[in-house]
């Protein structure tokens, strides 16, 4: 009798129990919260997509209105963000970058509220804290939230469509609608939730005529919200970021079958595989215990509500399968599924708990292993901010010269576009359009360099794809050569591996130089990271090109 009590003290205690959930919750949000500023890149200025959306939201906020001459698909992310510069006071660039990242971090702490309301349309309260603590320790949302990308707010807006769509108040469903049509604003294939909302709305109410005719009203508010934003995107950017996108999706297929020889069967074969592998890979560690046996228990219901998790898992997966299938390795794809595998993980807690009878100590061992797998996994794969942080102090000192340079160096790539971010070091007012930043007084060569070769008596341009299949620039000389075209009168190296030579003959030689400078008498070295106390060491070297015919004469 007392193993019963047990069950009793656990998970009815925190299902009857209001006071008990909002403390398990406000604890959950806490923990959160702590995690996610703990690892925030404060004052690390942006190297990824997140850039493109800053400038955006940047320039909405100083013209009040969609900005012209950005190549952005989704806008929503931009506009909710530049309503908070706008109150922003300050010149400082970093600070509003940081206001980006942060409002990232509040959407992903604040979609643990959604998942616990989506679980609760399944299974018990006690077991719903349990898929909302799933959820909201999972490593690579934590990870992503303060990257000032939007899959944060796409998430948190996906996850309150559902819950909001299971609710009874035809209020609520109406909402829903209406979130469906800002959810197509932060990422057009958004758009493609009104499916399995449209389905299974006639499922629930097939049989309540008088609802029925509701639906019309869904799909006003939904309209409300595309039809407007597409026209003005449209008269922007000359695409309506909805109809124009998804269509581009087979027109590739059509144009790279056709260009390069490829075949359907070669394009389903590679997207079967990369959405195999991926959909594997984001099961570690959190999920990979609980899902299998989760999706096993989860499919046996038969209702609407099941119908409405498993086609919008559907949908979901149509685009993310488009992007494996052109070689996009990324996990970004697959994030708002998460909040489905926090639902069927909750189907796994529920039988764990059935199964044992000593409900504190199990439910004692799920926290742990959720919050210290997950630990661990961020610690394993956490960006090196540090890092980016020097490189952005290291360029800063190199930018203020009046040289050119090579435009390849990267350790783990991305590094050279925070010359991009050097424009703005010392600036004195900010913010400023971006068609409006000064130039440096340096410049970077346009890799690879637009250089003609005398080939079967024609003139042939040496194109990227075929440096990068290591067809030309072979060694040190060859690259040279390629500077002295471009003018280059300096090069900056890193000692690693330079992403974009991809050449090994050429990496080995770049790494020699480093390690022995002193054997080129050609490169003069003017500056050394290491020389101001930097751990991130990186040379710049003049090249004497005169030298260099003397010793060859």
């Amino acid at each position: 009798m007392k193993n019963k009590k047990q069950v009793i003290n656990i998970i009815d205690k925190l299902d009857n129990s209001r006071r008990n959930q909002i403390i398990f919750l406000s604890l959950l949000v806490l923990s959160a919260l702590i995690i996610r500023l703990y690892i925030f890149p404060l004052d690390v200025p942006f190297f990824n997509d997140s850039q493109d959306y800053f400038w955006y939201a940047i320039d909405t906020s100083l013209l009040n209105k969609f900005p012209e001459g950005h190549n952005l698909t989704n806008n929503g992310w931009p506009i909710f963000v530049s309503i908070f510069f706008q109150l922003t006071d300050s010149n400082n660039f970093l600070d509003y970058q940081n206001i980006q990242r942060l409002i990232g971090v509040i959407f992903s702490v604040a979609t643990i509220f959604p998942v616990y309301l989506l679980c609760t349309r399944f299974v018990k309260k006690g077991y719903s804290l349990l898929g909302a603590t799933l959820f909201i320790f999972e490593p690579r949302l934590i990870e992503n939230s303060s990257l000032g990308t939007p899959e944060s707010m796409y998430v948190f807006l996906i996850t309150s469509i559902l819950a909001l769509f299971l609710s009874t108040d035809f209020k609520k469903i109406y909402l829903a609608f209406f979130i469906v049509g800002l959810l197509s604003l932060v990422r057009y294939e958004g758009i493609l939730i009104i499916i399995p909302l449209s389905i299974v709305f006639f499922l629930r109410f097939r049989f309540k005529k008088k609802d029925l005719f509701k639906y019309f009203v869904c799909i006003t508010v939904f309209c409300l919200i595309i039809i407007p934003v597409g026209y003005l995107k449209n008269e922007t950017s000359g695409q309506d970021g909805f109809v124009s996108h998804i269509s581009a999706g087979p027109k590739y297929y059509q144009t790279s079958i056709e260009q390069n020889s490829s075949s359907s069967i070669e394009f389903l074969e590679k997207g079967i595989t990369n959405m195999i592998k991926f959909l594997s890979w984001v099961q570690i560690p959190i999920f990979l215990i609980f899902i299998p046996i989760g999706i096993i228990l989860f499919l046996k219901k038969n209702d609407y509500k099941k119908n409405l998790i498993v086609l919008t898992a559907i949908m979901i997966l149509i685009p993310a399968f488009y992007a494996y299938s052109r070689d996009f390795s990324e996990t970004k794809y697959l994030y708002a599924l998460f909040p489905i595998f926090s639902v069927i993980g909750c189907f796994t807690f529920k039988k764990i708990f059935d199964l044992f009878d000593r409900k504190n100590l199990i439910l004692g061992l799920i926290l742990i292993g959720i919050i210290l797998s997950s630990s661990i996994f961020v610690s394993w794969k956490m960006i090196d901010h540090e890092h980016y942080r020097e490189t952005y102090q290291i360029l800063s000192d190199i930018g203020k010269r009046d040289i050119v340079i090579n435009g390849d160096i990267g350790t783990y790539g991305g590094e050279f576009v925070y010359f991009h971010w050097v424009r703005l070091h010392n600036i004195d007012e900010f913010p400023v359009l971006k068609k409006s930043i000064p130039t440096l007084e340096l410049s970077t060569a346009v890799q690879p360099a637009r250089i003609e070769k005398e080939q079967s008596n024609q003139t042939e341009e040496i194109t990227y794809s075929k440096w990068k299949n290591k067809m030309e620039i072979n060694n040190f000389n060859e690259y040279l050569l390629l500077l002295k075209e471009q003018n280059v009168t300096h090069l900056l190296l890193d000692g690693k591996n330079n992403v974009r030579l991809i050449n090994d003959n050429l990496r080995n030689d770049l790494r020699k130089i480093f390690e022995n400078e002193n054997e080129y008498e050609y490169l003069i070295k003017e500056y050394d990271s290491k020389d101001n106390g930097f751990n991130y060491h990186v040379k710049l070297f003049k090249i004497d090109y005169d030298l260099i015919k003397e010793i060859e004469n």
